[in-house]
């Protein structure tokens, strides 16, 4: 009976390792926290009415649609260009959330998370310690996809701002985000 629970949990453990698609551990750490975060992002984005997504709080910021579409739009170009060093330009018109409904944003934002999975999960670790540029520094892969956790992190806490502002409660907190 003992061999049977642990083969089984061998198998459980392999199959996430595998699903995750990627060996390397720094790479493969990155790709859990990566779902957690989508998974927290959707959440909050779903949490907030449509009515009330374009609305700004302040005339100079950005929307709530903006602000998630912007998350959306930074993934696409940092983790492509920028990580993945294929150097292309940001698509701004793309990600323009004017015409667009809640449910087609979050899905532009859905599609932009599992677009990164994918190339993180096939990504040589073998190049994390390649150097690339940004502006007006140089950082390895590495450092770029730890940027790009970043940014999505900044841009969700300002959606849970504008959810507080309008006196919605945030969904719970994902831990490993």
């Amino acid at each position: 009976m003992k061999i049977k629970v642990t083969f089984i949990l061998f198998l459980v453990h392999a199959s996430i390792f595998t699903s995750l698609g990627q060996e390397d551990p720094f790479l493969r750490d990155f790709l859990e926290r990566w779902d957690n975060s989508k998974n927290y992002f959707l959440a909050v984005a779903e949490a907030m009415p449509e009515e009330k997504y374009h609305e700004k709080i302040y005339e100079e910021g950005m929307s709530f649609a903006e602000q998630l579409l912007h998350a959306a739009m930074i993934i696409d170009w940092h983790a492509f260009s920028k990580f993945d060093g294929r150097e292309s330009a940001i698509r701004w018109e793309e990600f323009k959330p004017k015409g667009k409904t809640k449910q087609e944003m979050i899905r532009m934002a859905e599609s932009q998370f599992d677009r990164a999975k994918k190339l993180i999960a096939t990504f040589d670790p073998e190049r994390l310690e390649e150097k690339g540029s940004y502006a007006d520094f140089t950082r390895t892969r590495r450092q770029f996809l730890l940027l790009l956790a970043d940014h999505v992190s900044h841009h969700r806490a300002q959606m849970i701002v504008y959810l507080r502002l309008q006196k919605i409660k945030p969904p719970n907190y994902i831990n490993y985000q």
